[in-house]
């Protein structure tokens, strides 16, 4: 490896993942602090203490440690979609590609470390204490990235990556300078950068046709459906936290539940849609099978809904006044099989479309749930928007990546 072809590498990998992060993570961590001060500041601060407070460890270090990986998952694929492309022409060794790509990732999540952040000093402003938490958070960054980076030796850098992402937060100086050692070995055994791609989409001969599109979604979607569960199941754990913690008034029980249970809906249909969109996209064969344009939406929609539906559920144990956000999941399913659509001709994606109109509904039932039943006469008009979508794609256009076409040798649009 050569610094003059390292450097460039790296520079670029630092663009890519602060866009990211402008562009997907912002937008979703604003949502999530704009739903905590809807909850109330007394929300934040019992947060604050469960994550951040005298009493927490290990517990609050695997829930931090777990949203950045979900973080990570949201921000790997995208990062490293294009890596065997016109980069690995460049005179830099595998392994330096790899920690290019494993900081990009990293620095994709500064928006949600900088709301953990804003956390952590609701539990203390103590200069010492802060600096080790800005520590803690870096060093579960970078764990949680190297755990979705495609390394050669992944198998075995993730699992140490994961443990160094729960120990840099479990304890005091010790256990930082511990979770450190344990990702610089992860580091170490990941090696170099392997082959990245879409996968292929493909059935067994011995496999039935039925539910073929759940296979195809399912095989798609891959290891990145744990992590989006993860990141959506955050609002739900959030509304437990706050009903949990605090006397409140049981018509603050049932906000909670309605509210944590709609956002979760609407945060795992983003991420799936915005992952479907990317991995698998609008292809011509799909065309040539005897299927109708509202039959492949109306699959996509089946297949969102039901990943979504029990999040809902699951906020009904927190209250059954959570059940009172279901009649909006057909809904938005749709608005998301419609959005996944239109995802490449978007900066936002797929998942900007739907946090949009998705979080606005989710807080319009939280506090007004008699708003959710005309939600269901809009399924039929949502199914049609989402088919004229679908039949108006020209599925032969080519779109080039998101990225900055100047310094590309390869764009069509360079010059």
């Amino acid at each position: 490896m050569t610094s003059a072809g390292a450097l460039p590498v790296l520079r670029f990998h630092l663009a890519v993942g602060a866009r990211l992060a402008m562009r997907v993570l912002v937008p979703a961590v604003t949502a999530a602090f704009g739903a905590g001060m809807l909850l109330g500041v007394d929300f934040l601060g019992s947060l604050a203490r469960s994550l951040f407070g005298a009493g927490s460890q290990g517990g609050s270090a695997v829930v931090i440690a777990a949203v950045c990986l979900g973080a990570a998952e949201i921000a790997g694929p995208r990062i490293c979609r294009g890596l065997n492309g016109w980069l690995r022409h460049l005179p830099a060794s595998g392994l330096a590609h790899r920690r290019a790509a494993t900081l990009a990732v990293a620095v994709a999540q500064v928006p949600l470390l900088i709301l953990l952040l804003v956390l952590a000093a609701f539990s203390s402003l103590a200069p010492a204490v802060l600096a080790r938490r800005i520590l803690q958070l870096a060093i579960t960054a970078l764990a949680a990235a190297l755990c979705v980076t495609p390394a050669r030796r992944r198998w075995l850098a993730a699992p140490l990556a994961l443990i160094a992402a729960v120990a840099a937060g479990a304890g005091g100086w010790g256990m930082l300078a511990l979770g450190a050692a344990l990702l610089a070995v992860a580091d170490l055994a990941a090696g170099d950068l392997v082959a990245t791609g879409p996968p292929s989409a493909h059935l067994s001969r011995r496999s039935p046709g039925g539910w073929i599109e759940f296979r195809i979604a399912w095989r798609a979607l891959g290891w990145s459906l744990p992590g989006a569960f993860v990141t959506a199941l955050l609002p739900v754990l959030g509304a437990w936290a706050f009903v949990a913690h605090n006397e409140i008034a049981p018509q603050y029980v049932r906000l909670a539940a309605r509210l944590g249970g709609g956002v979760a809906a609407v945060l795992l249909l983003a991420s799936l849609s915005e992952s479907l969109a990317v991995r698998r996209p609008a292809w011509p064969w799909s065309r040539s099978l005897p299927w109708t344009a509202a039959r492949r939406v109306g699959a996509d929609a089946l297949f969102l809904g039901l990943h979504a539906l029990p999040l809902i559920l699951l906020a009904a144990a927190i209250h059954p006044a959570a059940l009172e956000a279901l009649p909006i999941l057909p809904l938005l399913a749709l608005r998301a099989a419609g959005a996944l659509r239109r995802a490449p001709e978007r900066r936002t994606g797929a998942a900007g479309e739907i946090l949009g109109e998705g979080l606005l509904l989710a807080a319009l039932v939280a506090l007004l749930p008699w708003t959710s039943l005309p939600a269901l006469p809009g399924v039929p008009f949502a199914l049609r928007a989402a088919a004229d979508r679908e039949r108006r794609q020209k599925v032969s256009r080519w779109l080039e990546l998101h990225h900055l076409a100047a310094g590309d040798p390869q764009s069509w649009s360079a010059s």
